[in-house]
């Protein structure tokens, strides 16, 4: 007889290997990775051929926060700064302005061809669906092949990681509006809005500086207890700021841009846990989205789904970018392509949960509907954004280049031979001894030595300090004894 935990474990496992290992076959038919863990879900649940019962709506909003506060952090430290300090503007237009219409033409538009919907109710679920998913925007980015300006990279990330903001705020003020019983004045909203963000940037700066002085400051005695406060600092901040009447999502993206831009201890090794953490974290989502689902009520809703979709792709969403960036100098082609990415995904999935949440009776049918125009994102939108970059010719080069930097270099193979990454702990013996002082075996080569953003091609002088990330190519049976050697204590 198998155990309940043992069934569970079994059947989640496998549903997320399963669930991985295709993605590969179905990615390359230039379907969105995410959209397959998505479909997974469905197929796993109560109404699919897996069976399994699960509608605890609140659970999935506190799994789909717990992933997306992560994604966002994660998605602040890649932001490179420097790239995108030059268009801030532009992201913020896009992300606050564009946000908002994005939500009022939608909503107008719904109300009009479905008049059963209230001015409320159409521009509530405008507003769930008004926001940008920053998990399936940073996920196409990390993805698709296709080398685009990294200037549009940049505004289309920033916008993606900031206006979950003004997404999840006009979804709190209709859904206000409906439910309460007394009027709110404009000036309420104006400070509601204003607190969220303000409060937001600020908690999320002071929370960043707080993180890179403790990381480099506070000597712990285990070097796997610097990842640990990392992971540990992300959800505090989003609390936080919570508490204090802030955003947390915007605190915690304005944190990963302010420690992303600086150096701090073991950054590349946290960086490339972060992305496979939050790789888990989003499968589980999204695998835990589709598990809410009831494909056979799809049948039902299927036509205003595909009808608001296509209303939001083609005409809401092109409509809010090109007025929010009026008289911004960039080519029409480029604010064509920034229309089209404007992906939906997890975050008006967690907020499609709010109206359920508050025990409206219209909520699992609205939950449905934006499940079903997410849908209709991911698989348009997403599957199309090569086809589309390429015909409105803004790729810089041959989208099947492939370049290899030093953080790639573990992917490479060599016959007979391993290519290893060696962090040099700060108390070992090989600290401040030149390469030709350190006994290596013959058979092996320091290939290049990361400190802090540098990169150095090593000679025999060159010395070894704490925290090099060193890559040493060498013959499999050589490499535990160089190991041995860069981790002996002094």
């Amino acid at each position: 007889m198998i155990d309940s935990f043992t069934l569970q474990a079994l059947v989640i496992s496998t549903l997320i290997i399963f669930s991985i290992l295709s993605s590969k076959l179905f990615f390359r038919f230039g379907f969105p990775i995410l959209l397959i863990f998505l479909t997974f879900g469905m197929l796993a649940g109560s109404d699919g051929p897996g069976g399994i019962d699960f509608s605890d709506y609140g659970l999935a909003q506190s799994i789909g926060i717990f992933a997306l506060i992560y994604i966002l952090f994660l998605g602040g430290l890649e932001s490179e700064w420097d790239s995108l300090k030059n268009f801030l503007a532009v992201g913020i237009r896009l992300s606050i302005i564009g946000t908002i219409l994005t939500a009022l033409i939608l909503g107008v538009l719904i109300h009009l061809l479905f008049p059963v919907l209230g001015f409320l109710e159409s521009f509530l679920l405008g507003s769930i669906v008004s926001a940008t998913d920053a998990a399936s925007v940073f996920n196409i980015f990390k993805t698709d092949s296709s080398d685009l300006p990294m200037h549009l990279k940049k505004i289309i990330e920033f916008e993606s990681g900031s206006n979950d903001a003004v997404g999840v705020l006009l979804t709190t003020i209709f859904m206000n509006l409906i439910t309460a019983d007394v009027s709110f004045s404009g000036f309420q909203f104006l400070r509601f809005f204003v607190m969220q963000v303000l409060v937001g940037m600020m908690m999320g700066y002071s929370m960043g500086i707080l993180i890179l002085y403790l990381m480099n400051s506070v000597k712990l005695g285990y070097d796997g207890l610097y990842l640990v406060f990392i992971i540990a600092s992300v959800p505090f901040i989003y609390a936080v700021a919570t508490v204090f009447q802030g955003n947390g999502f915007l605190a915690v993206y304005v944190a990963g841009i302010i420690v992303g831009r600086n150096k701090f201890i073991h950054k590349k090794s946290i960086f490339r846990f972060l992305n496979g953490y939050v790789w888990i974290l989003q499968i589980g989502m999204f695998l835990c989205f589709g598990l809410l689902v009831y494909p056979t009520r799809m049948a039902d809703i299927w036509v205003p789904g595909l009808l608001i979709g296509v209303l939001l792709i083609l005409l809401a969403r092109p409509l809010a970018v090109f007025i929010s960036l009026f008289r911004v100098n960039l080519p029409v082609k480029e604010k064509l392509f920034i229309s089209w990415v404007g992906l939906r995904g997890a975050s008006p999935i967690i907020l499609a949960t709010f109206p359920i949440a508050q025990g409206l009776v219209w909520g699992d049918l609205l939950f449905h509907i934006v499940f079903f125009v997410v849908l209709v994102s991911l698989l348009v939108q997403g599957s199309l954004i090569p086809r589309v970059a390429q015909w409105l010719g803004i790729l810089k080069n041959d989208p099947d280049r492939k370049i290899y930097r030093p953080t790639d270099f573990d992917n490479i193979e060599f016959p007979g031979m391993t290519l290893q990454e060696l962090i040099v702990p700060y108390n070992s013996s090989v600290v401040d001894k030149a390469l030709f002082e350190i006994k290596l075996p013959e058979q092996s080569h320091i290939l290049l030595i990361a400190r802090g953003e540098q990169f150095l091609i090593p000679s025999g002088n060159t010395q070894v300090k704490g925290g090099d990330v060193v890559w040493v190519l060498a013959k499999d049976d050589v490499m535990p004894i160089i190991g041995r050697t860069f981790m002996a204590i002094a």
